[in-house]
């Protein structure tokens, strides 16, 4: 169906600001829990397996916040796309539902005959 695409498209517009979104908000949280972890070594007495087992979570928290960063470094260019062109985005979701009305009709249709009556 021709509609189809222009669902797609407008999906994937979605869901990309969606990814994005999620990504600011881990890399905060990974930002945040790796002053946690740095304030605990700086103010916190820790034995050795202490030290080591917080830099293995450290080392797991900037993976995360770089897996984050990579997510919005990408998604930037769509983003910065999409707030560049809120009306052309509206002007799609209208042309959406006009190509879904238009298809609902043709689903629908019948004929009646005019003139002929051994047609069911």
């Amino acid at each position: 169906m021709t509609s189809q695409g222009i669902e797609a498209f407008l999906s994937y517009l979605r869901e990309t600001e969606k990814r994005y979104h999620m990504a600011e908000l881990d890399e905060q949280e990974a930002n945040d829990e790796t002053q946690d972890i740095l304030h605990s070594l700086e103010l916190q007495d820790h034995d050795y397996h202490d030290f080591a087992r917080l830099s293995k979570e450290l080392r797991g928290v900037r993976q995360k916040r770089r897996a984050a960063k990579d997510t919005m470094s990408e998604t930037a260019p769509v983003l910065d796309w999409i707030d560049a062109n809120r009306s052309t985005i509206k002007s799609l979701e209208r042309l959406l539902g006009d190509v879904r009305k238009a298809e609902k009709n043709t689903e629908n249709r019948i004929y009646t005959p005019k003139v002929r009556r051994d047609s069911p």
